[in-house]
C-alpha cells in the first residue's frame, strides 16, 4: 500500500529479503545458479523436441538425441566454469597489480624525497665551504658565526635507495605489473642512473672524504662536542695552501653530485607520473 511504500522501511526482492552489496562470492554463486537453471531450461527443451509419447518409432534415435543433449550440457557447463574461473584469476590478478603498483609509488615518493633531502645538504655544504673559503682568501680574523660553517664543510652524505617493490617484481616476475612501459622504465631507472650515482658516490664523494677531508679535520681541528668544530690555530689554518685546496674540491664535487641528484630528480618524478596515470585507469 501507499503508507509501506513510504515508510522508510528497506525494499525487499521477490523472495522477501533484502538486497545486500554483492561480494565475488556472492557473484560466483549467483552465476553457478544461473546455470542450473540454463541446464534445466535445455533439458525442458530436450524433453518438448523429443516426448515420451514418441519412443514407439526411432527409438535409436531418440536414445541418440538424448545423447547429444547431456553431452552439449556438460560442454556449456564446463564453458561456463572456465569462464568463472578466469574471471576470478583475472580478477585477483588485477587486485595484485594494483596493489604492486601502490607499493611502488610509496618507494618512488620515499626516493624523490630522499634526493630533495641530500640535494639541500648538498647545497649546504657548498654554501659552508664557500664562506669559509673565502674567509681564508680574504684572511679574515675569526668569528663566532663560523662554527656553523665549520661543521657543514664535511662531504658526507648517503644516498638510500628505496627499490624494495622493483626488488620483490623482478623476484617474482615481472607479470605482476602488466604495462610494458612501466615495467621498462622502472628497470632501466633502478639499474643504470641510480647504480651510476652510487658508484659516483663511492668513488668520488667517499674517497675525497676519506683521504682529503678527514684527515684535514684530525690535523686542524677540536672536537668540543657533536655540534661544534673549532680550529686548533685558525690563522695557520687560513694560510695553509692544501686545505685551501680541500675546500675548492669539495664545492666541484658536492656540485657534480647536485647536478647529478637533479637527473634523477626529474627522472624519478617521470616515473611517478606514469605510475599515477596507470593506478588511475584502474
Amino acid at each position: 500500500c501507499l503508507c509501506q511504500r513510504h515508510s522508510g522501511a528497506p525494499r525487499r526482492n521477490a523472495y522477501g529479503s533484502v538486497p545486500g552489496p554483492r561480494s565475488p562470492r556472492a557473484r560466483e554463486e549467483r552465476t553457478l545458479s544461473l546455470y542450473r537453471r540454463m541446464f534445466r531450461i535445455f533439458r525442458q527443451i530436450r524433453q518438448r523436441l523429443f516426448p515420451v509419447a514418441d519412443q514407439g518409432r526411432n527409438r535409436f534415435g531418440r536414445y541418440l538425441f538424448y545423447a547429444v543433449g547431456e553431452v552439449l550440457l556438460v560442454v556449456v557447463g564446463i564453458l561456463i566454469a572456465l569462464q568463472i574461473d578466469t574471471w576470478n584469476e583475472n580478477r585477483k590478478s588485477r587486485a595484485l597489480e594494483l596493489k604492486t603498483l601502490k607499493e611502488l609509488r610509496a618507494d618512488l615518493l620515499q626516493t624523490r624525497d630522499d634526493i630533495r633531502s641530500d640535494s639541500t645538504n648538498f647545497q649546504k655544504i657548498i654554501r659552508a665551504n664557500e664562506v669559509v673559503l673565502y674567509h681564508m682568501n680574504e684572511s679574515l680574523p675569526y668569528h663566532d658565526s663560523l662554527t656553523e660553517y665549520f661543521l657543514w664543510l664535511e662531504p658526507f652524505q648517503t644516498f638510500s635507495i628505496n627499490n624494495t617493490t622493483f626488488e620483490n617484481i623482478r623476484q617474482n616476475g615481472s607479470s605482476l605489473i602488466t604495462n610494458d612501459s612501466i615495467r621498462i622504465a622502472l628497470s632501466d631507472f633502478y639499474t643504470r642512473p641510480i647504480n651510476l650515482y652510487k658508484e659516483v658516490e663511492l668513488r668520488v664523494l667517499n674517497e675525497h672524504f676519506e683521504n682529503y677531508y678527514r684527515p684535514m679535520v684530525m690535523q686542524a681541528f677540536k672536537t668540543v662536542d657533536k655540534n661544534l668544530l673549532i680550529p686548533i690555530d685558525y690563522a695557520a689554518f687560513v694560510r695553509n695552501p692544501e686545505y685551501k685546496q680541500v675546500l675548492m674540491h669539495t664545492i666541484r664535487i658536492c656540485a657534480d653530485m647536485c647536478n647529478f641528484q637533479g637527473f634523477l630528480l626529474d627522472e624519478v618524478t617521470g616515473l611517478i607520473r606514469i605510475v599515477d596515470r596507470e593506478i588511475a585507469g584502474f
